[in-house]
């Protein structure tokens, strides 16, 4: 194939120079190799074909793109080759940590490994951008396979990245379950899967992305080069929030984001992890948690923006919780609190509620037929004729995503704004007693299961803490922040016991439970992160600045000899995270595996010189 396609190219070159000639040249030598070639081969055309045409950086290849309808073969858990029917001497590639692959006029970009190399950082940065440019589909969907969800995460029976939850009779795209479609005869445990919530008895949940391996980081050396560390880890980090987010990047010329990117995270988002949540829409589930672990390991925040984004939760949207916002921060921040789904939709952190994964295969569906960008519209272009001036506005740009919008509502079950899958916002329209009814109704004529229930039974712990412990927050310094919790903790001795105040026990309880949490961070990190805080508050700042300060800070923790960071990374601790014993599984659940041995002992050994030398003056 390789005789063929140089002929090919160089048949091309000899009769034109155009471009144009050029991937023609290379779409006839495709096509006529393509029936002969294995998915492996013809990945590899199509990468050289993308290479050439468009100067594609080489980091994009580490997330490759499925090509035909040919299954996209995963290792074992052994690191063999899952596919029966190949040969003995395959060689055994790494699993990549995403895949793309289209779904009709839509994209789904299948999140592999929880955490990336920088090459597939860079790579999958590139993906997004380019594919949020392209006026011929009409959205990106971006998550965690979900097709492993009938065996609890397990990856070790699925060969495969397709389209999550297909349906029987679909043409069958996996390796080992050939019958009846993807899932073969384990439809059953499927549904029961579903039905299932948090894969049962809170054992564990799916580690969607923690953006990359911190100690693998340093186990490639990165603390002892600056430079590499700015080049190879930082700056695709801050390239790829861009890209998610739609932002035009300067630094490299990119095109403007035209489609938007739709995340599903099926489970645990941590740290750089939230840089895939900043598209359009983020669809929460049932399992959908966010929660900052940076602290257990000596560092503070990923240049993702989180220093700009936290304190203004509940803003966007103009939700209640904008009055807590700055309490809300600091507990995700410094306390490593664990915001759910429904905490997360409640301050913006999500912009809708789906309620169970299922709801990304009707999603999926109804994408690959809507039109792509460019065929949205309602009228013909206006036209314009050569040497007039009078250009007409084109009506169709108001269209524009509209109809995915909309879709997204549908399979919503409500979103960020307080509104139900109708789009109908019911918060003024509910009865003031239960806010079960709807105004102006006999509630004795309403059925039980025609009642909005979705103010009078959503409620967010983590907005109902953050007003509790409001005070304790507003303190400037963690220190004092811990002295406060500490006062309503010692509480708990006057209030046990006594008839009607087992409300107060229960916050005295949690005031000991974040006090306990702050102890096992390290001291320098909650001092850099509350600093970063303080100054990401500010109206002057953008989400660049404070992607910039949070990189100039990040790069000193990793990079201080002796620090923090060094001292984790050399214990062989963790984070209080460890995989399930599923075989390849990225489910994961709480383990006491904790370092202690900080550079300071508490908070109060922190002095002011160490945090505006690790954040800068």
């Amino acid at each position: 194939w390789q005789r063929a396609f140089t002929t090919s190219h160089k048949r091309s070159n000899r009769t034109t120079s155009t471009m144009s000639s050029s991937m023609e040249a290379y779409r006839k030598a495709a096509s006529r190799m393509s029936p002969k070639l294995s998915p492996s081969a013809l990945s590899k055309v199509a990468n050289d074909l993308e290479q050439t045409l468009t100067g594609a950086p080489a980091s994009a290849f580490s997330i490759p793109q499925s090509v035909r309808r040919d299954a996209f073969v995963l290792n074992n858990a052994d690191g063999k080759n899952s596919n029966p029917y190949a040969q003995g001497d395959e060689p055994v590639v790494d699993n990549p940590g995403a895949v793309v692959r289209p779904i009709g006029t839509s994209r789904r970009v299948f999140l592999i490994n929880p955490s990336l190399t920088p090459t597939e950082i860079d790579g999958l940065s590139y993906r997004i951008r380019t594919m949020a440019s392209n006026d011929g589909i009409n959205s990106v969907v971006l998550g965690n396979p979900l097709e492993d969800a009938e065996s609890n995460g397990d990856m070790t029976e699925n060969t495969t990245c397709v389209s999550s939850f297909m349906e029987e009779g679909e043409v069958s795209t996996s390796l080992k379950n050939e019958m009846g479609g993807p899932f073969g005869n384990r439809q059953p445990n499927v549904i029961k899967s579903i039905l299932h919530e948090r894969f049962g008895d809170g054992l564990g949940m799916p580690y969607v992305s923690s953006g990359y391996d911190a100690k693998k980081m340093h186990e490639m050396g990165m603390h002892k080069d600056a430079d590499r560390l700015e080049r190879e880890l930082m700056a695709p980090l801050m390239s790829l929030s861009r890209s998610v987010r739609g932002s035009y990047d300067v630094t490299i010329n990119s095109s403007a984001s035209k489609v938007p990117l739709i995340s599903l995270p099926h489970g645990l988002v941590t740290d750089a992890g939230y840089s895939l949540l900043l598209g359009s829409y983020v669809l929460a589930t049932h399992s959908t948690a966010f929660r900052i672990l940076n602290p257990l390991r000596g560092l503070a925040f990923d240049p993702v923006g989180l220093s700009y984004l936290l304190p203004r939760i509940g803003v966007e949207f103009g939700q209640p919780s904008s009055q807590h916002s700055i309490a809300c921060a600091f507990m995700l921040a410094l306390t490593g609190y664990e915001a759910n789904a429904e905490d997360m939709v409640a301050t913006g952190l999500a912009t809708h509620y789906v309620g169970g994964p299922y709801k990304l295969n009707l999603l999926e569906r109804a994408l690959s037929d809507l039109n792509s960008f460019e065929n949205q519209s309602l009228h013909a272009a206006p036209k314009n004729f050569y040497g007039r001036h009078d250009f007409k506005p084109d009506i169709n740009d108001l269209f524009k995503n509209v109809a995915v919008a909309n879709l997204i509502q549908h399979v919503s079950e409500y979103d960020a704004a307080g509104s139900d899958e109708y789009g109908c916002y019911l918060r003024d329209e509910l009865d003031d007693e239960t806010g079960l009814f709807l105004k102006d109704k006999d509630p004795s004529l309403t059925m039980p299961d025609e009642r909005i229930q979705i103010y009078g039974e959503l409620v967010s712990e983590l907005v109902n803490w953050a007003s509790t412990f409001g005070g304790a927050f507003d303190e400037p310094t963690v220190e004092g922040i811990m002295e406060r919790l500490r006062e309503i903790a010692a509480t708990k001795a006057e209030f046990e016991g006594k008839s009607g105040c087992e409300e107060d026990v229960m916050v005295a309880e949690q005031a000991q439970t974040l006090v306990t949490n702050m102890e096992q961070r390290s001291p320098l990190a909650l001092c850099v992160m509350n600093n970063l805080l303080q100054q990401g508050m500010e109206h002057d700042e953008t989400l660049e600045s404070c992607m910039e300060r949070e990189k100039a800070s990040q790069m000193r923790l990793f990079t201080k000899k002796d620090g923090d960071y060094a001292r984790w990374a050399e214990s062989g601790k963790g984070v209080g995270l460890v995989e399930m014993p599923l075989g390849d599984s990225s489910l994961i659940r709480e383990k006491g595996d904790l370092f202690s041995g900080w550079t300071h002992s508490s908070v109060k050994k922190v002095t002011e010189d160490e945090i505006k030398e690790i954040v800068g003056v």
